[in-house]
Parts: structure tokens; sequence; C-alpha cells
């Protein structure tokens, strides 16, 4: 190392050249970096879509659900197994663990399934797919006053087709309409006058319906294909078609016995924007394709759109770029601030020019990183640029210890080429060590599972990889510019100016005056300094214990969009959910005028209303955009608030709820398991009233809504008299009342479904049940009166499940995002649950949401965090080749808690998740100066010094380059702890954990540590009296000396 050192120094041109080939290619890696709203992290899941097309949700779960899940069992690699069953459709979720093969759990997936003999007649598709790596980027609605649907759906795929040709765009929906289908409407009195059944009619259709070739003729050297061309693609083509010919000659067409009808599907899919009918396109930005090159072209696209057309418009809902671009720009904007605060504790320390080329290794650092980082999946987000800000001041730090060593060698008399050669090597294995314990300590958040994980992965990448690049920087390129700087003259005395002067006087001053006698005080009261130390340990966790400073799973992130669900009983028809529509819509109004009022500007703190029909008409779900989080004067939280209350109770409802985005899940989650749905109904419904009632909660709902009341058929016995069966007689009444499917044809993009069933005024009621002819083999005809009876039963809308158990599911949110979830969490388990589990043992309960995703970091925490310990401990015994101030140094790791908590008290924030990755961000830094100061004390001992001089001198001699990694440390993530802004709320506490813990971590390792290694002196010296028998000296016992008498011995063999 040294030889390469010195290499580097004897040709400076070698030092230029890497410098700026370093800063001209990383320069063009950063800007061809992709941007994304959060970290790509690809999502572990697969999932089988089943459609059953007429079923119910026990149908569906019985009949299909069930058989897969039963082959699932035992499946590698799956993490949790989740499935829903409701009417026609179900779907089954399975999570993977971390580090599964998707595409080959995929293939076992797929493989199990297509295995499975038989699902029941009527299924129409069971698929199995895996999450698609894109996230979410916009949302626009297309509206006009006086336009139709249909034009608005065909201008939507016009715009489709539109953006899908640009770069970066590739993935789009669209929704806000029913699929079309052409509807072939019989009427029951048409069917009895003709003694036509519904099996007639629908082959007759598509028998003759269809586009066929027959083979083909050779005619000498041509040929000519037999083709079948008949077929119609809307219902006027359809009309002509002959279902029978009668007796005398005749023919009946289609149009003599039922109506034919291009129409939208019988669904209430529907979408409003500010009032207006429209139709809503989403874009998806896969992982490789730039949100803000995206937004730039959509931007452009939809203003020229606007532009070229008086009556349509576009109007976007949700734009991920522009809360992506406030966010990027508040960090690129306290980065600056960091990086200028950097800058001037550099120059009031160092000399300026010395200052200038240690600030030189930021830029170096940065691009170096961004080359490499090319290489990785790594992209611009909002963590990648926050990982930027917390090693700012940290990866000067080296370069600091660095360039201050090469500064007192040069001081001693040395020429500045044997300065900088003999000051980097003195610290070259501190330095080194220092830098790769910090990269052990942020490499941990790579084996973290969950979306935490997900989240600071990128954070690993970018500080390990930048630490890598100023290491190199520190100890190759900084010697060789020092050793040429006209900051050092020829008569060994570094040149100063006046404000560098002024703070080495006071700084000297302070560390002599102050400083020193506070050193020497506490080591000669050692016992009464570690009590302190300890007490004040106690303290912070007594202030944890006591809730003074509260605990939670994870903070609340800004956004600015808020959505809010109405659940009315299913079967609730469409008429009466516009009622509750209606009261919404009127509070959100309200809502909007009196926060209006409240804003500087007066702007419309609501920007957006887009509301969108789901289900079958009794689900509406409002998602409201807001003025941006800067911009506006409350939180989401406040604003969500404050609509739950104008909003009310709405009469007949089932639920409503309200919801901001959050990565993390809901905060209250409670997974009740059983197989019994009455006894998992009971519970819920008695454990709902009483999260209720708790004043820290809001918006308590379950996942399984009362479903439609069901019409049981039971056949008389004239019926099987008759010879029919249940199938005969419900599979008619499925034809008449659910319809028949014929055909599917393809009419443009749209995949367009032939039916065959009653018209509307033959299906709409009891009676008309009652009336229907139910039709046998032989022509003879039964009202269904004569051959069956129904009862009303209540049914269910949805049956879910959870790792082969059904399930109910009740989430909530906070009314106080700051309160500590923990507590609450407790409470529902020790107070809510047990009677209501004692009285129904069948049942058991689980938290989920937040809970379960705390329960991942933290269990893949307990497995790495040993691990990590057990590398650093290891570089730290390399280093100093001692395994007892190896462990002194560690051993002081958990005092650097007491400022932790001390942080989180001054600044009002609850420990979270974030302040837990921050402590794991701490280990490594705090390391650093405690390695200096060690390394400089066995320096010392090797020297000559005694045991006391030795450590003094280490501690004063080591006081300025510790002080000053310290307050270019925390200036460098400075501006964010005083950060106001509502985006950056939820990175505050990693920011403060780490800025205080490494402020207290220099008091740590100024005062503490040498108090422990002289009580660590004091017990070796003891235990080696004791062995020999003699009096030892107290540097005899130190591993320093011990190195060299064993060097000494090396050299006489």
């Amino acid at each position: 190392m040294k030889k390469l050192i010195s290499y580097f120094i004897k040709f400076p041109v070698a030092v230029n050249l890497v410098m700026v080939l370093t800063l001209v290619l990383g320069f063009m890696a950063s800007s061809n970096m992709v941007s994304t709203f959060f970290p790509n992290a690809p999502k572990r899941f697969i999932y089988v879509n089943v459609v059953y097309p007429g079923s119910s949700a026990e149908e569906v779960e019985e009949g299909v659900i069930l058989k897969i899940e039963e082959e699932l069992k035992g499946l590698e690699g799956l993490d949790q197994i989740t499935s829903y069953a409701q009417e026609n459709v179900g779907k089954i979720t399975l999570e993977m663990f971390k580090g599964t093969d998707m595409d080959e759990a995929l293939t076992r997936v797929k493989n199990v399934v297509e295995g499975i003999p038989s699902f029941p007649t009527g299924v129409e598709s069971v698929v199995s797919s895996k999450h698609e790596d894109a996230n979410f980027s916009f949302m626009f609605g297309i509206t006009g006053d006086g336009v139709s649907l249909k034009s608005l759906k065909e201008t939507a795929r016009k715009v489709e087709k539109d953006l899908l040709s640009k770069k970066g765009i590739s993935k789009i929906d669209i929704a806000g309409f029913p699929d079309e289908e052409i509807a072939i409407l019989l009427q029951e009195e048409a069917l009895e006058s003709y003694n036509m059944t519904f099996e007639e009619v629908a082959m007759a259709v598509k028998g003759a319906n269809l586009d066929m070739t027959g083979g083909s003729i050779k005619d000498g050297e041509e040929e000519f294909f037999i083709r079948a061309k008949n077929k119609g693609y809307s219902s006027d083509e359809l009309d002509h078609i002959i279902i029978r010919q009668t007796e005398n000659g005749g023919v009946i067409r289609l149009k003599d016995v039922a109506k034919v009808a291009d129409q939208w599907a019988d669904s209430p899919a529907r979408a409003t924007l500010n009032g207006k009918r429209a139709v809503t396109v989403t874009i998806n930005n896969t992982f490789s394709e730039d949100i803000l090159e995206t937004a730039e072209q959509l931007h452009a696209y939809i203003k020229e759109f606007n532009a070229q057309n008086d009556v349509l418009h576009i109007d976007v809902i949700r734009d991920q770029s522009d809360l992506l671009d406030q966010r990027l720009n508040l960090l690129i904007d306290n980065g600056v601030m960091g990086i200028v605060l950097v800058l001037i504790f550099l120059s009031l320390f160092l000399n300026p020019r010395i200052a200038f080329w240690v600030a030189v290794g930021i830029p170096f650092s940065i691009f170096g990183m961004f080359i490499l980082i090319s290489f990785t999946s790594v992209t611009i987000n909002m963590i990648s640029l926050f990982a930027l800000i917390v090693v700012l001041g940290i990866l000067v730090d080296d370069a600091i210890v660095v360039a201050e060593n090469i500064y007192q060698h040069y001081e001693k008399g040395k020429p500045a080429i044997q300065a900088a050669i003999d000051g980097t090597m003195e610290v070259l294995p501190a330095v080194i060590s220092a830098v790769l314990t910090t990269i052990v300590a942020f490499s941990t958040f790579i084996f973290l599972d969950g979306t935490m994980g997900d989240f600071f992965k990128d954070m690993s990448w970018i500080v390990g990889l930048i630490l890598f690049v100023s290491l190199i920087e520190g100890l190759i390129i900084l010697p060789a510019h020092l050793a040429f700087s006209k900051a050092f003259k020829k008569n060994g005395k570094a040149e100063a100016n006046k404000v560098t002067k002024f703070v080495d006087k006071y700084l000297f001053k302070f560390r002599d005056g102050v400083y020193k006698p506070v050193l020497e005080f506490t080591l000669r009261n050692k016992a009464f300094t570690f009590s302190i130390a300890t007490a004040l340990f106690i303290f912070s966790i007594g202030m944890m214990v006591k809730k003074v400073v509260p605990g939670t799973f994870f903070p609340s992130i800004e956004g600015d969009d808020i959505s809010i669900s109405l659940v009315m009983p299913n079967g609730t028809q469409q008429e009466v959910t516009e009622k509750g529509v209606q009261q919404i819509e009127r509070a959100i109004d309200l809502v909007n005028e009196d926060w209006k009022d409240a804003q500087v500007d007066q702007k419309d703190i609501i920007k957006k209303v887009n509301m969108v029909y789901m289900g079958s008409g009794h689900q509406v779900q409002f998602n409201l955009t807001l003025l941006g989080a800067e911009q506006r004067t409350g939180s989401t939280a406040e604003v969500s608030n404050a609509l739950q209350d104008h909003i009310g109770k709405i009469p007949g409802a089932e639920s409503i709820s309200f919801a901001s985005f959050s990565p993390f899940g809901d905060p209250v989650v409670v997974s009740l398991r059983g197989d019994n749905l009455e006894e998992l109904a009971a519970v819920k419904k008695e454990l709902k009233l009483r999260m209720e009632k708790m004043p820290e909660l809001r918006n308590v709902k379950d996942n399984n809504p009362i479903g439609n009341r069901e019409i049981h058929i039971v056949l008389k016995d004239k019926a099987y008299q008759l010879g029919l069966t249940e199938q005969q007689v419900i599979s008619q009444i499925r034809q008449g009342f659910f319809g028949y499917e014929i055909q599917r044809i393809q009419r443009g993009q749209d995949e367009v479904k032939v039916w065959v069933r009653y018209e509307m005024d033959n299906r709409n009621s009891f009676g008309d049940l009652e009336k229907m002819k139910i039709r046998m083999g032989n022509g003879a005809a039964y009202p269904f009166s004569e051959i069956a009876t129904f009862s009303i039963e209540d049914g269910y809308s949805s049956i879910n499940h959870i790792d082969f158990n059904r399930e109910m599911k009740l989430t909530s949110q906070l009314k106080n995002p700051d309160d500590a979830l923990p507590d609450i969490l407790n409470k529902i388990k020790t107070e809510l649950l047990p009677d209501l589990l004692k009285e129904h043992p069948t049942v058991s309960a689980d938290f989920d949401g937040q809970k379960r995703e705390q329960e991942k970091v933290s269990s893949s925490a307990a497995k790495v965090i040993p691990i990590v310990f057990i590398l650093m401990f290891t570089i730290v015994v390399f280093t100093l080749r001692s395994f007892s101030q190896a462990f002194i140094v560690f051993a002081l790791i958990p005092l650097s808690f007491i400022w932790v908590v001390l942080a989180h008290f001054l600044h009002g924030f609850a420990i979270s998740m974030m302040s837990f990755m921050g402590i794991i961000a701490l280990l490594g830094v705090m390391v650093n100066d405690a390695l200096v100061l060690i390394n400089a004390f066995n320096l010392n001992l090797k020297a000559g010094m005694s045991f006391d001089e030795a450590l003094t001198d280490a501690c004063v001699s080591r006081f300025r380059p510790i002080l000053l990694t310290t307050v270019t440390t925390v200036a460098g993530m400075g501006p964010m702890v005083f950060e106001t802004s509502l985006q950056a709320q939820f990175l505050i506490p990693m920011v403060i954990t780490i800025s205080y813990g490494i402020a207290g971590a220099t008091l740590i390792t100024l005062i503490i540590l040498p108090v422990c290694i002289k009580i660590f002196n004091q017990i070796k010296v003891k235990i080696q009296e004791i062995k020999s028998g003699k009096k030892v000296n107290q540097e005899s016992v130190e591993a320093a000396i011990k190195e060299l008498a064993y060097d000494y011995e090396y050299e006489e063999a």
C-alpha cells in the first residue's frame, strides 16, 4: 500500500487524470439514471385469478379456491397465502419469501393449478400470474359536456394508442365504463307462442353467426379457399339470423322472438371527475422507465390535446412525478445546504487550501459512486437522495483524519512528500477499519425483509459505494494533492489566514483549558464518571418505559391523496347508494370551503374529486387529490378527520372509511381466523363495536360485508314425478335471469360477449320467477310455481382465507397518526379480545398490517445484526490487535441510546422503525472516532510513553479531528434535522437518531472511552499480578507493548 501511495504522490499527473475521468464518467452515469418515486423493489406475489360467472361466493370457495389451496400446501418458498371468493370471481395471492426465484415459483404454481383434474362446469378461466414490476405514476380523466360514454371510451382508446407510441410509456389501463355486449333479450310470451327454448335460440345463433374456413380447392395454378363468412359484429347484423323454419316453408328470424341490442354490460362501473362523467386512464412505469421523462411527455400531450379539443378535456387526477419532484427538490435543497455547511466548517477548522482538497473528495466520491451504482438497479428516488444527505458529512471523515495527520507530521519538520506518505500510512489501518465498519453497518438494510428492507436497500448501496470511493480518494488522491499544496511553506509551518488562526486559538484554548482538565478529572474519578453515564442510560430507558418518549412501528408518510369508500348493504339499488354519494359530495364541498378560507392564497384545498362505482352498485370510492403539502395549511390526516366529521352517519350504510397511502399497510389490522363462518361473524361484529368505542381509532371496517340475500330453490314432488332434476331447473333459471353466453366476437380492441337472456321486465321480480316456464324435453312447459318453491336466506358477499383458514378482518386508522401504535394493539389484545375468544374457542386472532411488517423487519434484523456485529468486531480486532480494546468500543455503543431518546424527546417524535434504521447506521459511524483515538493511544505506547501520558496525549491530539468529523457529519444532516416540510417528516426520526447519536458518540469517545480504557487496564494489571505473583506496570499489559515484545523476539530469532 505504501508503494501505491508513494507512486501517486510522485506522479501527480496520474492523480489528476483519475480525478478528471471520474468526474466526467460519473456525470455521464448520473445523467442516465432512471428516476422513480420509491426504490424499485420486485414484488414477491403470485396470483391465481378465477372467473366463474353466475356463481356465489360459497360456490367459488368450494369448487375452486379450496381445491387449489389444498394442492398448494407445502409449496417451496411460500411465506403467506391469502384468498377471497366473491360472486363470479375468486383470487388467491401467494406471498413468497425474499430471495425466491419468482419465475420458478410461478412455473410451480402453474403446474399445480393445471394438474387439478376438474373444476365445476361454468368456470371460465383460472389464470396464474406474477406481480408486474411496475409502479403507479399517473392517473387522468377524460371528460366532455354532452359527450356519450361510447365517445369517451373511443377517445380514451385513441389516447392510449398515442401514448403507447411514446418512449417510456408501456403500461396503460383504462376504466370508467362497463364491458360492451350484444344482448339477445327474449320475452316469455314469445318463447311460449313459438314453443321455443333458450337452448334452441342459442344454438341457432351460434351455428349461423360464424366466420370459418372449410379447406381449399386447387384449380390449375390457382388455389381457392373455402370460407363461410357470415359473422355479424353488431345487433343489426344478427337480427336476420334464422332460428327455425316453419312447416309452411316460412322462417322465424331472431328479430321475431327477441330484441337484439348493443349495450353496456349490466354493471355499475362508472367514473366521474369533478361531477362530470369520465373515463380514467392510469399509467404505470416499469422499473426501466423514468417517471420524470414520462411526465414531461405526458404533460406536453395533454396540453396539445386540450388545445385541439373544445368539448373533450383531459384533467390530471394524480401525478406522482409532481410529488416526486417536490420531494427531490426538498432533499436537494437540504443536501446543498448540508454541503455548504460542511465546507464552512472545514474552512473554519482547517487551512483553506487543505480544506479545499478535503472538500474535493465530496464531488469525487459522489461521481465515483454514480459510476459504480450504474451497474445496479438503484434509481434516483427519495431514499437514494436521502442516503446522499446522510453520508455527506461522513464521507469526509477519513479525509479529515488523513489530512490532520499529514499536517501534524509536516509540523514536526518533515518534507511535504514524506509527511504525506508517513502521515497516511500511520492512520491507514484505522481509516480503512472505520470505513469498513460503516459500510458493514449500512449493509444490514440489504438483508432486511418487508417494505422497510425494500425501501432502504438503496441506502446500503449508496452509502457503501460512496464510502468505498471516498476511502480511495482519502488514501491515494488526497495525499498526492497535499504533498504539492501551497498550504505548506518550506519552513515547515502551515500558512493560515486570520479566520483559521482565530478558530484555532479558541479551539486550542478550549481543548487545553476545558477539555483536558475535565478529562484528567474523569480519569481520576472513574467510578463517578461511569456511574453518571450508566445513570443517564437507565434514565433514557425509563423515558421509553414511562412513554415520555413513545414508541410506534412506522411513521406516517404525508401524501396528497385521500380515498373515501362507501359500502352499502349488498343488493342495494344504485338509486339508494346515490343518496349517500350526494351526502359525501356535500361534505367535500363544505370542507373545501372551510379550509379554503384558512388558506392565505384562498386556493381550493381539494383540487380533484374522482368517483368510481364498484361492486354491484353498492360500493363507491372517492379519490380526492389535495393541494400540495407545502401549499396547504393542514396535513392529510387533519383533512381526513374534517371530512369524517362533516359526513357523519349515512343512513343504511354498512361502512364508510377514509384512507391515505401508506406503503407499510394499515396501522390496526385484526385477523380473525377459524372454520365456522357464523362464529367468525359473531366475534367480528362484537369486536367491531368495541373498537368503534376506542377514542384512538377511526374508520373501523371489515372485509366481510353482508352479502346479497339469496333465493334458494326447492323442487316440489311434481318436478320429480315429471323427471326434472335440480340441475335442469336451475340451468333454465340461470339462462333466463343471468344469461347464456353463446359467443365472443372481437370488435376492435374489445372482446364482446353475446348473451341470451330474458328482457329486463321479465327478470326483475319474484313474480317473474314464479311465472317463468320450465320446459321439458318433449316440448311441455310448466310454470315455476307448479314445480318448485323458494326461500330467502342471507348469503356472504365474500369469503376470505389466510394460510388455509377462513378469515374475517377488521382494519382501522389512528385518529392521531402520532399515537403509540404498540400500546393501542396491546389494549385490543388484552382488553377487547380475551373474553370473545374464550366464548368462541374455534376462533383465533392475530395482528396483520403494520404489525406484520414490523415483525418481518425485527425477525430478519435478529438474524442479520449479530452477523454484522461479528464482522464489525472482527474488523476492529484486526485493526487494534486487541480483544479487550475492541470489547470496550462495542460495550460503549448502548450509551449512544441516551442521545437517541433525547433527540426524539426534543423534536417530539415517537421512536419508530425509522429510528431503528438510524441506530443501525449509527453503529458503524460511532466506531470510527473510537478507532482513531485508540490507534493514537497504541502508537504513543509504542513510542515509549507511559500509560497515563499516552492516553492523555491521544485524547488531546485527536480532539481536533474527532471534533471536526463530528461537526461535519452533523452539519451535513443539520438542515434535515430542522426541516419543517410535511413531506420530510417521516425521514426525520432517522436523521435525528444519527446526528444526535454521533454528537453523543463524540462525548463517549472523548470522555467515557478513556475512563473505560483505564478501568480495563487496572483490571488486567490485577489479573496479571495475581498470575505472576509480582508487581506489573500499566504499560506491559497493553496489546501494543506486547506486540513490540513479539516483534523483538521475532527479530532476535
